[in-house]
């Protein structure tokens, strides 16, 4: 019966050890924020995802509009002005679209690289009761903790990088730049709505939104 109980408790922890170690995260690793911007704080953003897939863009850009809309601020997609990127290469074209959305800064998220990270989880041990017991809690505690064993097994890692700048359509300098990973990621849509939740917060602490 004891050992019919360590096997299960052995599995359990095998499976919570595999579980943590594919758990999605997105985490900001990099940003920049201009200290010497004077201007007013930025209301309205263009947002501008530049990413091959269509329907990945549309997602990609009516998420971050979600997000950067909360708290009274404003945002644009872009495809609803440039439904095809490749055409807007020149700097009068684009300069048109904001002038028209009526922005005051620009959002440009890139995709850098998507990679599959292999690496090793070592094998480990760990402590769990036997058994209940009439013990004392030392005795308890120093006799009845039984070691169970968990094999060390080969992960791999999705990692999406993205890379994201703010630029401020008066002056037309960069205001805030920043580099995220996500590991992976279940959705487009999900890595989309922990990096907008990421730069919103950061350039708040910057002071360049409310």
């Amino acid at each position: 019966m004891l050992k019919g109980k360590r096997f299960v408790v052995s599995i359990m922890l095998l499976l919570i050890t595999v579980i943590q170690g594919c758990s999605s995260t997105t985490k900001l690793v990099d940003s920049w924020a201009d200290s010497g911007y004077q201007g007013e704080k930025l209301r309205k953003f263009l947002v501008i995802g530049v990413v091959k897939d269509d329907l990945m863009r549309r997602t990609f850009e009516d998420q971050f509009v979600g997000k950067m809309t909360q708290g009274g601020r404003e945002a644009v997609a872009s495809y609803v002005y440039m439904p095809h990127l490749q055409d807007y290469k020149e700097r009068e074209k684009i300069e048109a679209v904001v002038k028209k959305v009526g922005a005051d800064a620009v959002l440009v998220t890139t995709l850098q690289d998507v990679e599959n990270r292999k690496d090793y989880v070592p094998p480990r041990v760990d402590y769990v009761p036997a058994a209940w017991g009439g013990y004392g809690y030392y005795g308890y505690y120093f006799q009845s903790m039984q070691p169970i064993y968990t094999p060390g097994y080969e992960r791999t890692t999705k990692v999406v990088r993205l890379e994201t700048r703010v630029f401020s359509v008066k002056t037309g300098k960069m205001v805030w730049g920043g580099a995220t990973e996500s590991f992976n990621p279940s959705s487009a849509g999900q890595i989309v709505a922990k990096l907008a939740g990421l730069v919103v917060s950061d350039m708040k602490k910057a002071g360049l939104i409310k």
